[in-house]
């Protein structure tokens, strides 16, 4: 596991993690921009990081464990903004989780509203791998020409942004673990009360569509958490093709975090 930080002179900090299956280069040119105003840290998670190929990916909950025991050491625990796109929202919510730290903003982007599945049995989680992470693994993982196209398409992204995030050397084992460690394992909604929780969803894309179908059953159900969907861009379109309106969209929720702190405190 290995941090990219930018920015170590600006006083804020936001920690940004990277969606599953593909490596920390597709958010670097928004953390660079970022960096102008903010101490930026970039999460390269084990087994898709390009400059520790040896390295394979466990589990989010020991992904979020050693994040947590970093950000003690260098930071005091404290986090500004922390961020993440896609599968790294189910790191974000170990991370929140994670009592030792201090979280002023959380914004899950992208993040899917479909709960793993209550398998019990070893042979029921592998057969679940095989089919499920082994369509990914193909689609992702092994991605050529025509493949980055069609995944470029139905997530509303560029093929050049595809060109920039995948990543094909990782091992079966680490495409399985991220999968395998969160059956069974649902999502607790009560750590969503350690911040000020934000989830978006880039709907302009089939794929977001689909992550995004139950979140009004969130809401009805009263989850601590304030939505916003975006029409105009597809999943993660926001960090990796639109950075300048992304910077902006951070500043004001984190903005709006702050205010609702303010709030509480006078009341």
């Amino acid at each position: 596991m290995k941090y990219f930080e930018f920015g170590q002179q600006n006083e804020k900090l936001m920690v940004m993690l990277h969606g599953g299956g593909v490596c920390y280069k597709g958010v670097m040119p928004v953390a660079e921009q970022l960096s102008k105003d903010l101490h930026v840290i970039v999460v390269a998670y084990d087994g898709f990081n390009p400059s520790e190929p040896e390295t394979e990916f466990t589990s989010v909950m020991d992904e979020a464990k050693r994040l947590g025991d970093y950000i003690i050491r260098h930071h005091g625990g404290k986090i500004d903004i922390l961020y993440a796109l896609s599968y790294g929202c189910r790191v974000l919510l170990e991370v929140l989780a994670d009592k030792r730290l201090t979280i002023t903003t959380a914004i899950a982007d992208g993040m899917s509203t479909r709960e793993y599945p209550r398998i019990k049995s070893k042979l029921g989680k592998d057969v679940y791998c095989f089919f499920f992470t082994g369509l990914f693994y193909i689609m992702m993982g092994k991605a050529g020409p025509l493949r980055k196209r069609f995944l470029a398409r139905i997530t509303g992204r560029t093929v050049e942004e595809a060109e920039r995030l995948l990543y094909q050397q990782a091992t079966w084992r680490s495409w399985k673990n991220q999968d395998l460690c969160l059956i069974n394992r649902p999502i607790d909604f009560s750590v969503f009360k350690r911040t000020d929780m934000h989830i978006w969803h880039g709907v302009n894309s089939s794929v977001e569509k689909k992550l995004a179908r139950d979140i009004r059953k969130w809401q009805d159900a009263g989850y601590a958490f304030t939505y916003k969907a975006f029409h105009d861009v597809g999943h993660g379109g926001l960090a990796g093709e639109h950075t300048d309106r992304f910077m902006e969209e951070v500043k004001a929720t984190h903005q709006l975090s702050l205010d609702k702190k303010k709030a509480a405190q006078r009341s």
